[in-house]
């Protein structure tokens, strides 16, 4: 049987890569977080990839030895979901073990709020 990688993914260690920089980058008026990685291409020539930031994560605060270290937000074409990381030792050393899942309903209407609201809650 094939192993199935849908919505999952791996964070690992830098192998040669090294963050240039972060920043933002204006795209028609609309701020996108940015990170410059240099690195190798397979000739050997050095190069800076660009990352636009999809998402953020959290520390996890639950006690429970079963849920991920990390929980957070992304925002991908095919959909905006719930990741959740999982801290774990690999043949490649520490690296983040992640999953994708549906963004919860009241997790939804409560980010949409936040973001929409110029309210000062006080």
């Amino acid at each position: 049987m094939e192993y199935d990688n849908t919505n999952t993914g791996a964070v690992f260690q830098p192998n040669g890569e090294e963050l240039s920089g972060t920043g933002t980058l204006n795209d028609k008026g609309n701020e996108n977080r940015i990170a410059v990685v240099k690195a190798s291409s397979k000739d050997g020539s050095t190069v800076r990839d660009i990352y636009l930031k999809i998402g953020r994560m959290w520390e996890n605060d639950s006690q429970n030895g079963m849920a991920p270290q990390f929980t957070g937000q992304i925002d991908l074409p095919s959909d905006n979901s719930r990741v959740a990381a999982w801290v774990k030792q690999g043949s490649y050393g520490t690296m983040l073990s992640l999953k994708l899942s549906p963004k919860l309903e009241q997790e939804q209407s409560s980010v949409d709020n936040n973001l929409e609201s110029d309210d000062i809650p006080f």
